[in-house]
């Protein structure tokens, strides 16, 4: 069978994508990959599960696949009624898609989706990492620990920042410290230019392997933890409005941070709803609250 598996969503999101990707294959199934965006190609580099990946500029781009597939697959958390006004284009024979279930994780519900289609199911998600020895030497240290700060959370999701590093960072003097700045982020540089951290700005690809090699990751619910997960680093992620049970990490080093409130979490990955304006659940969570969750890997 030839799928077609449409991904509308962020770089961490198609790391838990990956999944579903490699059980499609292994389930005898020719798997292509349309994507909206050529930075989240590089973490697919040299996987042998994917056939070829479309780069999508706008709905009209998916007439060229009309009746090319035998099924059509979106990513979970995509509206199945989307995806059906979609499938008019492509006129594919099957449709898979599915909202986001709470409380069940991403791998999950994309393994779910497709469970009818691919019985040899795998949930170890793929990740490229390159071998340039270069990077770590510019930024690595010996004899301390080396901690990435992912503080960031992306143009678009500005809400999921924490606003505690900072005070953190002053927390973890005796570390060796790399704030990782992405390219819509670079409003954030200015609160660490007081304190003795490495800025990172390097490409995604050398970005994979900084983080590949550190001793503990901390960071916003945002790609570069995504990253960490699946390269199996340390990880404390802070969660505010996001729920940790369906995007948190998936390894017994994986710590999540959040405050109990009875509104968290509140975020409708399906429509970019918020259910507040305040974001209390980040403002209000406490330096100390990281830091003692943080102590474990120290």
């Amino acid at each position: 069978m030839r799928v077609l598996v449409v991904h509308s969503w962020g770089l961490g999101d198609l790391i838990m994508a990956t999944p579903m990707l490699k059980s499609l294959h292994l389930s005898g199934h020719r798997v292509d990959l349309a994507l909206f965006s050529s930075a989240n190609t590089t973490v697919l580099k040299g996987n042998d599960f994917i056939g070829k990946i479309h780069l999508i500029r706008s709905k009209i781009d998916f007439i060229k696949f009309f009746k090319r597939y035998d099924a059509l697959v979106a990513t979970a958390g995509t509206n199945p009624k989307k995806i059906a006004s979609l499938n008019l284009l492509i006129q594919a024979k099957k449709v898979f898609a599915s909202y986001q279930e709470k409380d069940i994780h991403r791998i999950d519900m994309n393994l779910n989706i497709v469970k009818d289609i691919a019985p040899k199911q795998i949930r170890e998600p793929y990740i490229f990492v390159n071998d340039n020895e270069d990077i770590l030497r510019k930024y690595l240290v010996t004899k301390r620990k080396n901690i990435a700060f992912c503080v960031g959370s992306g143009s678009k999701q500005k809400f999921k920042r924490w606003d505690g590093f900072w005070e953190l960072a002053t927390r973890l003097n005796n570390e060796n410290i790399l704030v990782f700045i992405g390219p819509d982020e670079v409003d954030l540089i200015k609160k660490y230019k007081n304190l003795d951290v490495k800025i990172v700005q390097e490409s995604l690809e050398d970005t994979i392997k900084l983080i590949a090699n550190v001793d503990l990751a901390i960071g916003n619910d945002n790609g570069l933890m995504h990253i960490a997960y699946a390269t199996k680093r340390d990880s404390v992620t802070i969660y505010g409005m996001t729920n940790e049970k369906e995007t948190g990490g998936y390894y017994p080093n994986n710590e999540a941070v959040f405050l109990e409130m009875a509104c968290r979490p509140c975020f409708d990955p399906s429509s970019d709803y918020v259910g507040c304006a305040t974001f209390d659940c980040l403002r209000n969570l406490s330096v100390e609250s990281v830091w003692n969750v943080c102590r474990k890997f120290l």
